[in-house]
């Protein structure tokens, strides 16, 4: 034991001490809080909310209002007037260097009372823009978990295959040194000796590229989770998986829950309202409008010096499209075609959607049986492996013997690792689905 913790300090500096502990719960805080996915979808349903706050204006009147004021100098204006037949002409009127003013403002209301319910319809449309937003913000927040939660528990997939690999080195550094030792006495070879080196150095260059592994796993994570990708932590979790996770009450949650599922519901909804708007354009559209003018002239030239009105308007205009090309039958038309794909595509994914979790339900029993099996193999191996070096020590068994029981004992607990590493990523998979 001594032997093996003194390999382990020396061929691990990796292995900082006092660096963070990350837990999951952490984690998926974190991303929450930072992961740009998540920022976006939820900056989208805050544009989606204002709209539907102002969509209420639809119903309500427009109002306007204007004012202008105009000069003009006139440099040089001469009217000459018109005389009577037998009469003398008038003398022409020179207006030069005289100066004209206008001034009008007013304002104006105008009111839809009717637009084919067209009002309505965009009323309802923009009401389900918002909620397609919160189901895109769900969306990213439930992928976003199922992301982050996958790359936590890779890390400690990781971390425990390291630790197989330290238990092989371990072993290879026994050997070595014993092959050494026998070799120095003479009751040993040197073939054993070099062979026994090559072995410990192949078990160094694997955990190396295994550590490797392990840096690779930090930085996925760390960019999930919007920090710098050479920030250091570690995780202490081990990979539990969930036993009973039942696939009637999986299938129920996904067809009632899912946010992709609810996003192709939403954008089906969206395309009839669609149709509809194009469709309330063939109806006539009614206005009520009222205004009020004031104008004021100023005239130093012409007959009329001055000039003041105050005028009220107010009346009732119709109009209704007689024929546009035939555009908004084209229009129209498109639309329901866009209104079956839609159906169309949410109908593919409901499919798609029971087929993944079919799979990832057979996945994640197929893994929780490998589990089982793998942690009896275990078991066995490492009986396997201690029975191998004692024998190996003692003379009784060669290098090659101990060392095809080493590699059993490392490929039993790597497939250990990996189908409780399968079985955990089958689960998230089927939460994520299910919107749990």
């Amino acid at each position: 034991m001594q032997f093996q913790l003194k390999f382990l300090f020396l061929l691990l500096p990796g292995m900082v001490l006092g660096q963070e502990t990350l837990t999951l719960q952490q984690a998926v805080s974190l991303a929450l809080e930072k992961n740009y996915a998540v920022r976006i979808a939820q900056k989208n349903q805050q544009i989606a909310d204002n709209d539907n706050r102002l969509a209420m204006a639809n119903f309500l009147p427009t109002a306007s209002a204007t004012f202008n004021q105009n000069n003009n100098y006139n440099l040089k204006f001469v009217q000459a007037l018109r005389g009577n037949p037998g009469q003398p002409l008038p003398e022409p009127r020179d207006f030069s260097n005289t100066r004209n003013s206008n001034l009008t403002y007013g304002a104006t209301v105008n009111w839809t009372v009717f637009d084919g319910l067209g009002m309505f319809i965009a009323f309802e449309r923009v009401a389900e823009v918002q909620a397609l937003g919160a189901d895109n913000t769900r969306a990213a927040i439930v992928n976003t978990v199922a992301g982050v939660s996958s790359a936590y528990y890779n890390i400690v997939q990781q971390k425990e295959r390291i630790e197989a690999f330290q238990s092989a080195l371990a072993i290879s550094g026994q050997r070595l040194e014993l092959a050494k030792a026998q070799y120095e006495v003479g009751s040993g070879s040197k073939l054993n000796y070099l062979a026994a080196q090559v072995d410990f150095n192949a078990d160094k260059s694997a955990l190396l590229l295994q550590e490797q592994q392990l840096r690779n796993a930090r930085t996925n994570l760390n960019q999930l989770l919007g920090r710098s990708p050479s920030t250091n932590f570690d995780v202490r979790d081990t990979i539990i998986v969930t036993p009973d996770l039942n696939l009637d009450a999986l299938r129920g949650e996904v067809f009632r829950a899912n946010p992709n599922l609810q996003l192709a519901q939403r954008s089906r909804r969206l395309a009839e309202l669609d149709r509809r708007l194009i469709q309330s354009e063939r109806y006539p559209q009614i206005n009520l409008f009222t205004g009020y003018l004031h104008g004021n002239q100023n005239n130093q030239a012409g007959f009329l010096s001055r000039q003041s009105s105050d005028i009220i308007n107010y009346g009732v205009s119709a109009s209704v499209f007689l024929f546009n090309g035939f555009n908004i039958h084209r229009r129209a038309q498109n639309a329901r075609i866009i209104e079956y794909i839609r159906e169309d595509e949410l109908q593919s994914l409901r499919i798609e959607l029971e087929s993944g979790l079919e799979q990832s339900y057979n996945d994640y029993l197929n893994a929780i049986e490998l589990i089982k099996l793998e942690q009896e193999n275990l078991n066995i191996a490492r009986q396997n492996v201690e029975i191998a070096f004692e024998r190996y020590r003692l003379g009784v068994s060669t290098a090659l013997e101990l060392r095809e029981v080493q590699r059993n004992a490392v490929a039993t607990e790597s497939r250990l690792i990996d189908a409780a590493f399968n079985a955990k990523l089958a689960e998230i998979e089927l939460l994520r689905l299910s919107n749990r």
